[in-house]
């Protein structure tokens, strides 16, 4: 009986040892970082800002905001500044003078001088 559960035992161990030299895992050459994975054309975002501006310029408010709000949550200054001055006329969105300040103090922190003149304008600082 002892010489059966040894015979077994040892059945089951080169079983094991074949399934694991057998398998087909593949190798990564190197680990791939998240640099690798994170390629952002910055091209396309500076076309979308361009027609964000030439939106708001045109008084095409509804086609501005639509643009320029993602944007303006990505950190583009003039897409900030374009959707704060939106909401602080009310043009394209609902009048909102609290988002107006987040947008257009946001804008001035990223270097929009001329935020701070509309911060005055319209009460806000």
């Amino acid at each position: 009986m002892f010489k059966k559960a040894i015979t077994s035992g040892i059945s089951i161990l080169a079983l094991m040892i074949t399934m694991i030299t057998s398998a087909n895992a593949s190798l990564h050459a190197s680990i791939p970082t998240f640099e690798d994975q994170q390629k952002f054309d910055l091209a396309y975002y500076e076309n979308k800002e361009n027609r964000c501006l030439q939106a708001f310029a045109q008084s095409e408010f509804e086609m501005a905001f639509s643009i320029c709000t993602p944007l303006a949550n990505l950190g583009f200054k003039d897409a900030q500044l374009i959707t704060g001055l939106l909401y602080a006329y009310g043009e394209g969105v609902d009048k909102d003078l609290r988002r107006a300040k987040i947008w257009l103090t946001e804008a001035l922190k990223n270097g929009r001088e001329d935020a701070a003149d509309a911060l005055t304008q319209f009460g806000l600082n």
